[in-house]
């Protein structure tokens, strides 16, 4: 089934996806700082926060195996002078493990070798020995690797503006590196296990961007990213010469580019400031997730979705939004069944005089969800990027320090079904059935327009938008008992669901 899930007061600033074996989902959200075990239908079934103190908030979480996983993040310990800001705490990288629950294994930090004074882990990899490679977040343009226990295999460190976005191992060990690099544009290195640069190229200067990327093998893979980006900032107007393509460009092993698709909206940019994620599908595809931008100003407006073939020409494309709200997107994960998982935030008048959600969403294999689904037709078109040699030099080395993490409790995450809340749906419609009787003491009837065709189920929601309970409606059924006495009196809302769509009916309990 696919979901709508929203949440109140979530700090954490990644939203890492999960799976695990079980069906459940791990997500990098919590209170502040930490993270969220979910079951299938991205409903809450534990949440693990961690204070924020020597420790900074939880950046970035991986999967090491089943019960175990990686985390990174800031640690604030002694001082630095910044230029422009005098002295100030430094903020160290740091890498922990903690189990399915949150438990902290253990945890280290580092003092590398760069006169930068903040260097947070923003992103981690696992290799296929167990080391783990961590990089910085945004502008901290540092990569390093450790073993297992922490020891430092290699650290890097670049005195000039940039960042690294992704590093993922290739096949033989090497390493597959993305960075972006002020009037560089988009930049694609290969590195050896030890970390020394065996190539290193940039495409699109001098304002190109590089984003995600699948290993396809070791000498093919697909990268994306942006054409253009802008200094403009939020709610500026944005310039007429401003419009950037999404790319999805396949390089072979030695960076020369094979080929190269450009996508562009017909009325709203992409909002580059939020970077696109790529995943591989079952059938050896790719699906990808942007954030579109609004049509005059440089702020995020609508997630964009879309399915890509081999040649990086669409499948699918869908996005979503309400009157009044505004989304950008963070995460992407292809799940086990063929779906997708797909993680953000919101803004907009929301229930409680909240102003901001964390969103998770689960769409369906052809990227369907159950409501405020848009169509956004896209412009698909061929680029032609040359490629240029390009040399960084780097500081080397790193320190190992031990580090310590604080557990904290706070009042539970409130949750809210997205369709109830935001909007009323604009899918295909269930066929609506007669309730009886409404108002009611407790129990009442539902009576299907029909036998139902195909296996249905459906919902019942408080005022807010919380789920209380959901139950199977088997085909062929002409009627459904629900009995609500157990609860107080006020308005529900019941949500049914076949194969054609969804539907929803209130109901008063007196």
């Amino acid at each position: 089934p696919t979901f709508m899930k929203m949440f109140r007061a979530t700090g954490t600033a990644q939203a890492d996806l999960i799976e695990l074996a079980s069906g459940n989902l791990l997500v990098g959200m919590a209170r502040q700082s930490g993270m969220s075990l979910m079951n299938s239908q991205g409903e809450i079934l534990h949440s693990a926060n961690y204070a924020i103190d020597t420790f900074l908030v939880l950046q970035t979480i991986v999967k090491k195996a089943d019960n175990q996983y990686y985390f990174g993040g800031g640690y604030n310990k002694d001082t630095c002078t910044a230029p422009g800001f005098g002295l100030i705490t430094r903020i160290h990288p740091v890498i922990g493990r903690i189990d399915s629950l949150g438990e902290v294994l253990d945890i280290h930090s580092y003092d590398l070798n760069s006169s930068r004074c903040s260097n947070v882990v923003g992103y981690l990899e696992i290799a296929n020995n167990g080391d783990v490679i961590a990089w910085g977040r945004d502008a901290m343009f540092f990569a390093m690797r450790t073993t297992s226990t922490g020891e430092v295999v290699w650290a890097k460190s670049f005195d000039r503006p940039g960042g690294f976005q992704f590093i993922k191992e290739l096949p033989g060990g090497d390493l597959l590196v993305g960075m972006n690099v002020f009037e560089a544009g988009a930049v694609v290195a290969r590195l050896d296990p030890d970390g020394n640069f065996l190539w290193c190229k940039s495409y699109l200067r001098p304002k190109g961007m590089i984003h995600d990327a699948v290993i396809e093998s070791d000498d093919s893979f697909i990268v994306t990213g942006y054409t253009d980006s802008t200094n403009v900032t939020l709610f500026e107007p944005l310039p007429v010469s401003f419009q950037p393509k999404l790319f999805m460009m396949k390089l072979d092993g030695v960076g020369d580019v094979q080929w190269c698709k450009g996508y562009q909206g017909e009325s709203n940019p992409w909002y580059t400031k939020k970077r696109s994620r790529i995943e591989p599908t079952w059938d050896g595809n790719y699906v990808i997730l942007a954030t579109v931008g609004q049509e005059n100003l440089n702020s995020f407006y609508r997630p964009y979705w879309m399915k890509l073939d081999q040649n990086g020409d669409t499948l699918w494309t869908r996005s979503l939004g309400s009157n009044g709200y505004i989304y950008y997107a963070k995460e992407l994960m292809a799940t086990a069944d063929g779906g997708f998982l797909l993680d953000g935030r919101i803004l907009g008048d929301l229930p409680e005089g909240q102003s901001s959600f964390a969103f998770l969403y689960k769409a369906d294999a052809e990227g369907h969800l159950p409501c405020e689904e848009l169509h956004s037709p896209i412009i698909v078109m061929d680029l032609f990027p040359t490629d240029s040699s390009f040399t960084l030099a780097s500081t080397d080395g790193a320190e190992l320090r031990p580090a310590f993490i604080s557990n904290t409790t706070y009042p539970p995450i409130t949750q809210y079904d997205g369709c109830l809340t935001t909007a009323v749906p604009r899918l295909g419609q269930a066929r609506k059935p007669r309730i009886y009787p409404n108002p009611t003491p407790g129990r009442f009837t539902v009576e299907f327009q029909d036998p139902l065709m195909k296996d249905s189920y459906y919902s019942v929601y408080d005022v807010m938008g919380k789920l209380l309970f959901q139950r199977a409606a088997a085909h062929g059924k002409k009627t459904e008992e629900v009995d609500l006495s157990g609860y107080s009196t006020g308005t529900y809302v019941i949500k049914f669901t076949d194969g054609d769509g969804t539907c929803y009916e209130r109901v008063v309990l007196e």
